[in-house]
């Protein structure tokens, strides 16, 4: 009798230890996502000029803590002597797209401002937050 209680009391405590790392696993936010972009005409991504191909990185763990979570630098790598703006975006939940996608909005014939952008897979899109201009008078 001591052995059956034993070898159950063994049993649970294997699949409760074995439940616990599955869930820990699932709940892991530190994804890291990476998309290029070729811009053949020029746009607006808080204030700075982007134009040829520019590497958009998204860190969920720096999102989580409330870090800057987006990075974009010039060319296709992330160097950091290459980078171009960082900021903390804002999520915004969108229909699933196919392919990385970039939503900008003309704000002058010859300006368009990057407002959002959008890994291929997913459901949520990285509003761009607006960057206000100080006034002093």
């Amino acid at each position: 009798m001591k052995s059956l209680f034993l070898l159950v009391a063994l049993l649970f405590a294997v699949a409760l230890s074995s439940s616990s790392a599955v869930v820990s696993k699932a709940s892991n936010p530190a994804k890291k996502q990476k998309a290029v972009a070729q811009f053949n005409d020029p746009v607006r991504l808080q204030g700075v000029r982007l134009k040829g191909e520019y590497l958009f990185v998204h860190d969920d763990a720096a999102m989580t803590r409330g870090e800057a979570c987006t990075f974009v630098y010039k060319g296709d790598a992330e160097i950091a002597s290459q980078l171009v703006v960082s900021f903390h975006c804002t999520p915004v939940q969108r229909q699933k797209v196919g392919g990385f996608v970039i939503r900008t909005e003309q704000l002058s014939p010859d300006v368009n401002e990057v407002r959002e952008f959008q890994f291929g897979g997913e459901t949520e899109a990285h509003a761009v937050p607006m960057k206000y201009l100080a006034f002093v008078f």
